[in-house]
């Protein structure tokens, strides 16, 4: 096999970026645009050197896919954020699952799976990057390959607010000293904005925002934010209803992008949380942790993260709700995390939980661990080093039109 071959090609999983990925001439061919499935014509574009590996740009379907579909968003070959927007939806979630399970054959339950309410103009927060081309800004995003920034006007999952707002950015910010525009909202219809900057405080344009942060990150490198704490420079802060509880937006630390099907899983993971003394390690605005909170009169909560600016959302939140006398967040690592627990709930990021952070877990007098994530490959494997039985599992389609796939698994022993 060389580049500009044409090959034939069956795909039979979904890779991590969305390409299909399919056996050719004893090496793994993945191809964007792609279906597992479905017999295609491909075009070689590239040969790994370092193992037994190919690109391949999909040329033409022999035996078309049911499901294969014109991608409904304008930008979906240049941007490459969603990877799966040539097959209809309910397919790509029936293929996502089936992939899900092969991964994790611990589970023997698996509850109905959450569909996103909406496939389209779900997404709840995005991110701009500012290039300085010319003497004025471009704002993009990179693509997964490649460095080149890409216009993302016209993205078809964002909510339609966000949009309005990254519209104006590319617009109206013209400020070289601006490294990233962070915009966020809420169901409501309201937007914040955070615009990260380098050196002295930029001037900042009139959006159309309820919220306006600055944020300083002087440090080189491509990290979107910094550690810094952010400046409220105009408007009053925005809050999402999760369960008919109030939790803050934070403006740069972690919160998940379809709040619609976070509500469901944060739902059901406090319902989960069985005893008095409750855990939540990654614990990022403490939203779950609280629900268990406000459910059960007689609990108490230990919430942990390494991220100083999640903890300040999570305590933020425990006084909004009334339940700071019954909780204590900490701005420590997971895996420096004691306590005397009933139940933990753990939201690691997709690398899954570190070995420590288990061995944390197995040695706590806890019998249930509530585990969400967003990796099912990560997730087999933590649950294989801890050893505990599933009782069940459930998938959630976070974000449709994309590989990923969020699992909420619960452990017993």
């Amino acid at each position: 096999m060389k580049q500009g071959d044409a090959i034939e090609l069956v795909p039979t999983r979904i890779g991590k970026r969305g390409e299909a990925e399919g056996e050719a001439d004893g090496r793994r061919v993945r191809v964007r645009g792609g279906l597992p499935g479905e017999r295609a014509r491909v075009r070689v574009l590239h040969v790994s050197k370092g193992g037994p590996v190919a690109v391949g740009k999909w040329m033409e379907a022999i035996e078309p896919h049911p499901a294969r579909r014109e991608p409904p968003c304008p930008i979906h070959d240049r941007c490459g954020g969603c990877g799966l927007q040539h097959i209809e939806v309910g397919a790509a979630l029936a293929l996502k699952l089936t992939q899900a399970q092969s991964q994790l054959p611990a589970v023997k339950e698996w509850r109905e799976t959450v569909a996103s309410p909406n496939a389209l103009h779900y997404r709840a927060k995005t991110f701009l990057l500012a290039v300085d081309v010319r003497g004025g800004l471009k704002f993009g995003a990179r693509p997964p390959r490649g460095t080149r920034l890409v216009d993302t006007s016209g993205c078809v999952v964002l909510r339609h607010e966000i949009e309005k707002v990254a519209a104006r950015v590319r617009n109206r910010v013209d400020d070289p000293r601006i490294r990233t525009v962070l915009i966020r909202g809420n169901r409501a219809g309201e937007v914040q904005a955070t615009l990260v900057y380098r050196g002295s405080p930029p001037s900042y344009p009139r959006l159309p925002v309820a919220a306006l942060y600055l944020q300083r990150h002087d440090d080189p490198g491509n990290r979107i934010c910094s550690d810094a704490s952010e400046d409220l420079v105009a408007g009053e802060p925005l809050v999402e209803t999760y369960d008919g509880m109030a939790a803050g937006i934070p403006p740069t630390a972690f919160m998940q992008g379809n709040p619609d099907v976070a509500e469901v899983l944060y739902r059901d993971a406090a319902a989960a949380l069985e005893g008095n003394r409750l855990a939540e390690l990654y614990c990022g605005g403490g939203v779950a942790g609280l629900l268990a909170l406000r459910a059960q009169p007689n609990a108490r909560l230990h919430g942990v993260d390494r991220s100083a600016r999640s903890i300040d959302t999570a305590q933020s939140n425990a006084r909004r709700n009334d339940l700071a006398k019954r909780c204590r967040f900490e701005a420590i690592r997971a895996e420096d995390a004691t306590g005397d627990w009933d139940s933990v709930l753990v939201n690691p990021p997709r690398a899954g939980c570190h070995e420590s952070v288990l061995a944390v877990i197995s040695k706590s007098s806890a019998n249930r661990l509530v585990y969400l994530s967003c990796n099912p490959v990560s997730l087999a494997r933590d649950i294989e080093r801890l050893g505990w039985p599933v009782k069940w599992a459930r998938a959630a389609d976070m974000f449709p039109q994309t590989p990923h796939l969020e699992i909420l698994a619960v452990l017993e022993r």
